[in-house]
């Protein structure tokens, strides 16, 4: 981890005038800042973290996309070094936790209930991610350089119980706080989503990455409620504000990441049949037009990569998705029934084509349901986390013949090689994390 705190970071992938307007007077001389404004760049690494180099890498490793250029064409075999997680890492400490952490002081010294709570949550889901790709990380000794110039690497699954106790803190100290009108905003889509709620249902997701699925359904049904409450980042046409997809796809990268000859694509291409698709699903022509554009992702109007298209950072269809796999691994089959096709509805509406409901159980029933979310959530670091954790269970192709698996972590990054001395020692891409072991 860099030892130098950085107080403010801009991202320059995000263009976000409130949280950036009169931060400093000389650029090189960082200065104070009030928590109000801190805590949007907090939440701008938040939406990096879960819509960038992480959901591409992830994309690529799970076959939803196709690296085709440049080192990208080296990701795709699962050909990655050190160096290339530095910027990852570094977000999500330099420019997440650290900012999260000055936050909750400010906070606290004004007694800002509601900024404390939005900052716990923030800094939790960005603890909790790290650990999920990484493995053990440093997170009771990190982001403080001066008492801890080389924090030590905590064990896996203490972090993630640390991310539950901090999810319960801020969740009792942002309440139903709507997102829009209390640090949300303009970073994240002013919808009717509460701060309450998207803390349940992350709660959930890091309950179901440790397969203690009682308690991923407890939260779950205290978790986002509907889809109009569902966490988004918000994008637009102005320079600097578009989809993160489409700023790498068309504005910087052009030709790294295609949809050739992806598993994705093909799973929702109906006249491909060299893929064993489970659940049949002839709405899967509108929901193909919207993610895919022939060989390319669809950048163009309308779809889901679109320059101001919004993407899912916590969603409605997450929720869902794991209280009926909760569901259905707890024995409860109605219930998960209930809950999956809850989903098809509402895909039905989202892209007006036919998504039949599904009377099955068992093990088909547990297929299609992580199949779906495969689908559906595309991009998302999430599907990478569920191809782990259930051994791969809907059978994604390994695009390495010599590994034999799916990468199962993301390697430690070169710039805390080189500059932690509690560094614990390289680790294998394809040596599992503790919570998948």
């Amino acid at each position: 981890m860099k030892k130098l705190l950085i107080v403010l970071i801009g991202l320059s992938v995000i263009s976000c005038e409130k949280y950036s307007a009169g931060l400093n007077v000389d650029p090189n001389n960082f200065t104070d800042a009030p928590g109000e404004l801190i805590i949007g760049q907090a939440n701008l690494s938040w939406v990096l973290m879960t819509e960038g180099e992480s959901s591409r890498l992830c994309g690529v490793f799970t076959d939803q996309y196709t690296g085709l250029s440049n080192q990208f064409v080296n990701y795709n075999t699962y050909d990655v070094k050190a160096a290339d997680f530095d910027g990852i890492w570094s977000n999500n400490y330099t420019a997440g936790i650290s900012q999260t952490r000055i936050v909750q002081q400010k906070a606290e010294e004004s007694g800002n209930t509601r900024l404390l709570g939005v900052s716990q949550i923030v800094e939790a889901v960005m603890a909790a991610e790290l650990a999920a790709l990484f493995g053990d990380v440093p997170y009771s000794q990190s982001a403080q350089p001066v008492e801890y110039p080389n924090p030590v690497f905590d064990p896996q699954m203490d972090v993630l119980n640390a991310v539950q106790n901090l999810l319960d803190q801020g969740i009792a100290n942002a309440g139903n706080s709507k997102v829009g009108d209390f640090y949300g905003s303009p970073v994240f889509v002013n919808n009717a989503a509460v701060w309450s709620e998207i803390g349940h249902t992350l709660k959930a997701r890091y309950y179901l990455l440790t397969k203690n699925y009682a308690k991923a359904k407890e939260e779950a049904i205290l978790g986002i409620s509907s889809n109009d409450r569902s966490l988004l980042a918000f994008h637009s046409k102005t320079a600097g504000q578009g989809n993160l997809y489409y700023q790498f796809g068309i504005e910087q990268r052009g030709g790294y990441l295609t949809a050739t000859r992806s598993y994705l694509r093909k799973m929702l291409n109906l006249s491909d049949t060299s893929v064993d698709r489970v659940l049949y699903t002839p709405g899967e022509q509108e929901r193909y037009a919207a993610y895919f554009s022939g060989n390319e992702l669809n950048y163009n109007e309308g779809g889901y990569f679109a320059q101001d298209a919004s993407y899912p950072i916590v969603d409605w269809f997450e929720n869902q998705f794991i209280l009926a796999e909760a569901e259905l691994r707890l024995g409860n089959e109605d219930a998960a029934r209930t809950a999956f096709n809850k989903v098809r509805t509402e895909l039905a509406k989202k892209y007006k084509g036919d998504f039949p409901t599904v009377a099955i159980g068992g093990n088909t029933l547990l297929r299609v349901i992580l199949e779906e979310k495969y689908i559906t959530m595309i991009g998302s670091p999430q599907v990478f986390h569920d191809a782990r954790r259930t051994g791969n269970l809907i059978n994604l192709p390994i695009k390495n013949s010599i590994s034999g698996k799916l990468p199962q972590r993301f390697l430690y990054p070169e710039v805390e090689i080189n500059s932690n001395e509690s560094f614990p020692g390289v680790v294998g891409l394809f040596q599992e994390t503790a919570v998948n072991k």
